[in-house]
């Protein structure tokens, strides 16, 4: 499967295109916050944007991870939203630090000379869903039709799964979103699909409706991945100090919290994923 950027066209969460922000708070910190803030007006200026799927649900708590992320850094970082991927894409132009997927992390990198900092330790994960009906584990998705998104780390995975598993999928169908997946599920156009293990622990127990689970990946090969613009590669040692502080930081860590994250651990290099994503899965 090739390392390009995502398939989705649509509004993974339905928020305005172009907002830039200096990240307004929602927690009602800023008053802790304020001596800190003037001691940064002389700090490095960075501009920061975040994967269209992790912000769809979640966008005022990232917009406050990287307010608290220059505070503790030393530096001063500014939110560029993305609404969805061909806009995120469009900011890789314009940003210095991206948190990106594991191949979105390889097609910043190949652009823009991107250099990695930091993982996080929540993994990228894949669900296996089915229809409300059917019964069995993953050999019933030999042969069959399965739901995805193209280019995404969670199709590339159950892809390798079934390939270590002995499965042979029939033919994966691409949809612009994982939402529009679940979709297509739900009102029988496909009876077996693979879902972004995120996506999927954020919906309810409506969404889930006439879906059964058959089985969640505990793969633990890669995450998102911290990207930095090479022309501040200087600031490396700072952002890798700053995320380490983020778990002992009272704000730290209830966003942390609230993004499922327990800590980042320095990452110097994408090879690893490149040689994953260039497996052939037969």
């Amino acid at each position: 499967m090739a390392a390009a950027g995502h398939g989705a066209a649509g509004t993974p969460g339905g928020e305005p295109h172009g907002l830039s922000v200096r990240a307004a708070p929602k927690r009602g910190y800023p008053g802790h916050l304020s001596r800190d803030t003037l001691s940064l007006m002389d700090a490095p200026t960075l501009s920061a944007s975040a994967c269209p799927h992790d912000t769809a649900k979640n966008l005022p708590t990232w917009i406050e991870f990287f307010l608290v992320l220059g505070q503790v850094s030393g530096l001063e970082i500014g939110y560029q939203h993305a609404a969805d991927f061909p806009e995120f894409y469009e900011r890789f132009r314009e940003v210095d630090l991206v948190y990106a997927n594991p191949l979105d992390a390889l097609r910043i990198e190949d652009e823009r000379g991107f250099v990695p900092v930091a993982m996080p330790d929540n993994y990228d994960e894949v669900v296996f869903v089915a229809r409300e009906g059917t019964q069995g584990g993953l050999e019933t998705f030999e042969g069959k039709p399965v739901g995805a998104v193209e280019n995404q780390f969670a199709t590339l995975l159950g892809c390798l799964l079934f390939g270590e598993a002995g499965v042979r999928s029939g033919e994966i169908r691409y949809y612009p979103s994982w939402g529009e997946v679940l979709a297509a599920l739900r009102r029988g156009e496909i009876e077996h699909a693979l879902l972004y293990k995120d996506f999927y622990d954020q919906l309810s127990e409506l969404s889930l409706e006439g879906v059964r689970t058959v089985q969640v990946s505990q793969a633990r090969r890669f995450a998102h991945v911290v990207m930095l613009n090479p022309e501040r590669a200087e600031l490396r040692p700072q952002l890798l100090e700053g995320l380490a502080k983020l778990p002992e930081h009272p704000l730290g860590q209830l966003i942390l919290a609230d993004l499922r994250i327990g800590r980042f651990t320095p990452f110097g290099s994408t090879e690893p994923i490149r040689a994953l994503s260039q497996l052939t899965v037969g």
